[in-house]
């Protein structure tokens, strides 16, 4: 075996750590990772390692080429300009869900997200058989806006589309012509057929796992998979992990040896099958990444060299860059490749059952800061069942998926196999479900926190102190806790209303409406699976504040545009109690909602003279006469934090305007959250002019049907010189006292 020396053991991390930071740093335009770039080099230079320096460039050369091979063009045309245009369908992307159809398609400017609304259920029927539509469309359609985050903590897609090399989404309007496609994409085809093959033989639940373990096909089904594994730590195993890639071609190598053959005969037409296998899975970072180590392994170890494993990781590295440049701007890709990063610090092949425990144990916590950052929770069993978890996948849950493959390939459809391992589907989902609430929300802690608590945790573990390296870990947990900030946030939920207060320390979280989407009536064939809005807007944002727990909840009245989220909210988040206007119980989507809530929530009524809350006080100025839950009964409240008055109007209308003057004639606000989201048939002109409203908050949707806020209601506003802030056009607008401020500095998501 040639042996490396000494010298070069561990030396390739300077060239990976030179090229990704470098490329990272050109296009994100960072001059401090172009920073780090230099360092390294200076190192390199003061060590005279001119080889490492010389391989070094070479690298970032080629990476600079790469990057601007696959640099992303600008969109000419403006968002909802129509435009006429050709698209290649990438048949395995394709997603139906209820009446529209999603998937990726290749267009003469790039790769882009596409969406078509289907017309008939034939049409359906169409779409659903994947791999018939390797085709050439000619559409007319328009790009829609690529959008940065509404809310804080939320999902940003103008940098998604970036990361992953979209030009943007194109909305098809009409399909004009169906052409041939293009032969390059035989083997997305191929994986189509095999997703197509998995849907016509098997269950929808057992289908959603063979898909996404073996295909790394997510349909829109797969939500209830994730609902089901997020909290309790063990999700990689269908997304980042790769461990189906090692089984598999641990079983074709061995087949391979099987065959008398020596590995110089058979090693490139192993290749060629290994690359093919990887378009099947799916061609995702984790894939690339766990085929590479393999290749890379199996390659040095056949021709008697010696490499560390921090070496073989610093050569994936440099290839995944290659592949894609953008690999470290990826959720996915950073998971997956800091995970990989953390199994180098830890021991290799503990014998003990006890020590591979203590050792899934560190890692979960190793990989601790990547969760926090991303997803603001960190699962508290994960590394416990990981360590359970990972051996029963690996060691009979995709042996049984290959056997039951293989008899339903010969003919026999519904074998003992295919029965056992729905079985075992239902037993895993069980046991996992009573781990649901083991999730400690710690909030998003900064960047930089997160930076240096990993390194000292690293450091740690790596040295003396080894028994200390939780520490860190723990401080980052626990550092939102002890926020001091007050704020009021009225977070972007669309079409409705959802209000945020927080006082120091989270002691008390009050939240008023939960927004909600509006459905109208369709067909059962048109019916699409629906998350929860609020699991994009109101959730994360309260876990990315480190909210675990919700004191008091304030339902104005019920409407959906409300009221509607509040199973999902509560689903999330633990609350006390919730607050409903007297006499909205009797309102049909309370009666719905109260049936389905947890016993340990408690429900009060209040009117008009009431107060909620202890350190934080809201008086209750409506419903004066018990009600029925609507927009006349709503729940008005009004709060003073230090300085700044507040007044929630719910969807309040003008009558019941007039009776909070006439019954508090001496009402003042600063900030006035407008009722019924700027409709005309609220906020009146006494009104106004009675509160003496220094700025208006209106929550409304984007583009709404309902053409919120009215012109005369603006017209109002402006005529009483009242600062007009509006959630549509700049998303969440937050109020923000440190502890030390007597005003509130206002936050914008948005300047649009």
């Amino acid at each position: 075996m040639i042996q490396l020396t000494e010298d070069w053991k561990n030396q390739l991390v300077f060239p990976a750590v030179i090229s990704a930071t470098f490329v990272t740093g050109i296009i994100l335009k960072s001059l401090f990772l172009l920073g780090i770039t230099c360092y390294f080099v200076v190192i390199l230079m003061i060590k005279k390692q001119k080889f490492l320096l010389f391989l070094s460039v070479i690298i970032c050369l080629l990476l600079f080429l790469r990057f601007f091979q696959m640099r992303l063009p600008s969109i000419e045309v403006q968002p909802d300009q129509e435009i006429t245009t050709s698209l290649q369908v990438f048949p395995d992307t394709i997603k139906v869900n209820g009446d529209q159809v999603t998937f990726e398609a290749k267009m003469s400017k790039g790769k882009a997200s596409v969406q078509y609304k289907l017309s008939t259920v034939q049409e359906k029927k169409t779409w659903m058989k994947r791999q018939n539509w390797s085709k050439e469309l000619l559409v007319q359609g328009n790009f829609l806006e690529n959008e940065t985050a509404r809310n804080l903590h939320g999902f940003d897609q103008a940098w998604y589309q970036f990361s992953t090399n979209k030009i943007g989404t194109f909305r098809i309007n009409e399909i004009k012509k169906i052409r041939r496609g293009n032969w390059r994409y035989f083997f997305k085809k191929n994986r189509a057929r095999c997703i197509d093959w998995v849907d016509n033989h098997y269950s929808e639940k057992s289908s959603l796992y063979i898909q996404s373990l073996l295909l790394g096909y997510k349909s829109v089904s797969f939500q209830d998979i994730r609902s089901i594994y997020s909290t309790s730590g063990v999700l990689h195993l269908f997304t980042i992990s790769g461990m189906h890639v090692y089984l598999f071609y641990g079983w074709f190598f061995y087949l391979f040896r099987k065959s008398q053959r020596t590995f110089s005969e058979f090693f490139l037409f192993f290749t060629v099958l290994i690359f093919f296998s990887v378009t099947i899975f799916g061609t995702t970072i984790s894939v690339w990444r766990a085929t590479l180590f393999y290749l890379i392994r199996l390659f040095f170890k056949e021709a008697n060299i010696h490499l560390s494993t921090m070496d073989r990781f610093s050569i994936v590295l440099m290839l995944l860059l290659f592949i894609d440049p953008k690999s470290l701007l990826q959720v996915s890709g950073i998971l997956s490749i800091g995970m990989s990063a953390i199994l180098l610090f830890i021991e290799n092949n503990p014998k003990q059952r006890f020590s591979k425990i203590r050792q899934s144990l560190e890692i979960s916590l190793l990989v601790s800061p990547f969760l926090l950052y991303f997803f603001f929770e960190f699962p508290l069993l994960g590394g416990l069942l990981t360590s359970v978890m990972a051996p029963l996948f690996t060691s009979v849950f995709l042996p049984l998926c290959i056997g039951s493959i293989g008899l339903t390939v010969i003919g026999w459809q519904n074998n003992s196999l295919t029965f056992v391992l729905e079985t075992l589907i239902s037993f895993i989902e069980k046991g996992i479900s009573y781990t649901k609430n083991f999730s400690f929300i710690t909030g998003q802690p900064t960047l930089i926190f997160v930076v240096i608590c990993l390194i000292v945790s690293l450091l740690c573990y790596q040295g003396k102190h080894r028994k200390y390296f939780f520490i860190p870990l723990v401080l980052l947990m626990v550092q939102n806790a002890f926020s001091l900030d007050t704020s009021v946030s009225f977070v972007d939920v669309g079409q409705g209303d959802s209000i945020v207060i927080q006082m120091p320390f989270k002691k008390d979280v009050y939240v008023v409406d939960t927004g909600g989407k509006l459905n109208f009536l369709k067909e059962d064939w048109q019916e699409r699976e629906i998350r929860a809005n609020a699991e994009f807007t109101l959730i994360p944002f309260l876990k990315g504040e480190g909210v675990r727990k919700i004191k008091g909840l304030v339902l104005t009245h019920g409407d959906v545009d409300h009221m509607g989220d509040t199973l999902a909210l509560v689903e999330a988040i633990p609350v006390d109690t919730i607050y409903v206007g007297q006499g909205s119980l009797q309102n049909k989507n309370m009666k719905k909602l109260v049936k389905k809530l947890p016993r340990s929530i408690k429900i009060q009524e209040v009117k008009t003279g009431d107060q909620i809350g202890d350190n934080l006080r809201m008086n209750v100025l409506s419903p004066q006469h018990r009600g029925k839950g609507e927009n006349e009964d709503s729940v008005v409240l009004s709060l003073a934090i230090k300085n700044t008055r507040f007044l929630l109007m719910g969807d309040l209308d003008q009558a019941g305007e007039n009776q909070i003057i006439k019954h508090y004639p001496k009402l003042k606000t600063d900030i006035l959250k407008l009722g019924h989201h700027g409709s005309k048939t609220s906020s009146g002109n006494s009104f106004i002019q009675a509160t003496e409203p220094k700025q208006a908050i209106v929550s409304c949707g984007l583009n709404n049907s309902f053409h919120h806020p009215n012109q005369e209601v603006l017209d109002t506003l402006k005529q009483n010189k009242v600062q007009v802030f509006r959630t549509d056009r700049q998303g969440m607008i937050r109020y923000t006292w440190h502890f030390w401020d007597r005003y509130p500095k206002l936050f914008i998501q948005k300047s649009k």
